[in-house]
């Protein structure tokens, strides 16, 4: 087995009305000099400033930008016209805001802090950014933050919906985990222990989803420290293999078909959430597991929840297998429309 490294978060911070303890944490952890606060046009108010304001602890002329989107292009925008002498990036929101700045900052080769504003997404601590310029879709090795953040009543009071979608972009985990040891027996490199880490975070996530319903404390506690510690497992292996597979390329895949229409209702997690029960049922898992576990968090099942049509769901299924060069249960097991169409119907996602 070749060697390789492993960089982590130096701190991770969760509590309750933490959000102003980010200057004190990079002053823990030594950072200093001109931060750069990227942040989104509806961050901006709920968490952006006060982040902002915090650091001017560390130095007066903290620059804040807008995040319009999570693409290559807006990388490239915001890296012609903030100033050379940016230190530090500290991405405050979704998850476009933590993925440019993550890519952001690696291009520049300066510390990275991640304060998400809503438990959406798992790349909250991970070294690993999803962007996507038109069609193009783009997975890329960026910089793991040197600190996370994440203010538990800034979490619970985000949108319903991106709670939702975090959580199932967790349980998917299962189907990745599983399509991961398929490519074991191919020879691919699998970590036991980043695998062990991933399926541990969609249990937590399993057995929490009615706290996460009713928006307690614990279940949002439980639903953070889940996809943090999905992101952690891959970065142990700088891979998102333990988090993504065929189920994250139908995603993609559906992503493309909702870019040519013109449509876009559904988020990551929630598509993901709903490849994992088709993908599960071509593994020959419990299926009925993550159905119901999504059902109970309240997140979509079914293409109509999802907003697409039958015919579009069954178009992603077929292209997923050519998004990315990554072997996968759709690598063991052929696939054509009458089969996706049979595997819609006996999941009820196609109903």
């Amino acid at each position: 087995m070749d060697p390789h490294s492993v960089e982590l978060p130096r701190k991770i911070l969760v509590g309750n009305r933490v959000l102003g303890r980010v200057s004190s944490v990079c002053e823990e952890l030594k950072i200093s000099g001109k931060p750069l606060v990227l942040t989104g046009e509806h961050t901006k108010d709920i968490a952006g400033e006060n982040v902002k304001k915090s650091l001017m602890d560390i130095n007066p002329d903290t620059q804040m930008e807008i995040v319009k989107e999570a693409s290559k292009k807006e990388v490239e925008r915001l890296d012609k016209i903030i100033p050379m002498n940016i230190d530090i990036v500290v991405s405050v929101g979704g998850g476009k805001v933590i993925d440019v700045g993550k890519l952001l900052a690696y291009q520049e080769k300066i510390p990275f802090v991640s304060v998400p504003t809503a438990p959406s997404h798992d790349g909250v601590a991970s070294e690993r950014v999803s962007l996507k310029d038109g069609e193009a879709f783009h997975s890329l090795k960026a910089r793991v933050p040197i600190a996370v953040i994440a203010d538990i009543d800034i979490l619970r009071n985000a949108p319903y919906k991106l709670i939702a979608s975090g959580g199932a972009d967790i349980i998917s985990n299962y189907t990745a985990v599983q399509d991961w040891k398929l490519a074991r027996e191919k020879g691919e490199y699998y970590s036991e222990y980043a695998a062990a880490l991933s399926m541990l975070s969609s249990e937590i996530v399993l057995k929490s989803t009615e706290m996460i319903r009713k928006k307690e404390e614990r279940g949002i506690r439980n639903l953070i420290e889940a996809l943090i510690s999905s992101s952690i497992s891959m970065s142990l292996v700088e891979s998102s293999r333990p988090a993504s597979g065929s189920e994250h390329m139908f995603s993609h895949a559906l992503d493309q078909l909702k870019f040519q229409a013109g449509i876009n209702k559904s988020l990551h997690g929630e598509q993901c959430g709903v490849g994992s029960i088709l993908f599960a049922y071509m593994q020959e898992q419990n299926w009925e597991r993550i159905k119901n576990g999504l059902r109970s968090l309240g997140a979509p099942t079914t293409a109509r929840e999802l907003g697409v049509d039958k015919d579009m769901l069954i178009e992603a299924m077929l292209r997923a297998k050519d998004v990315r060069d990554r072997y996968t249960i759709l690598n063991e097991r052929s696939l054509d429309k009458k089969k996706a169409l049979d595997i819609c119907k006996a999941t009820g996602v196609i109903d």
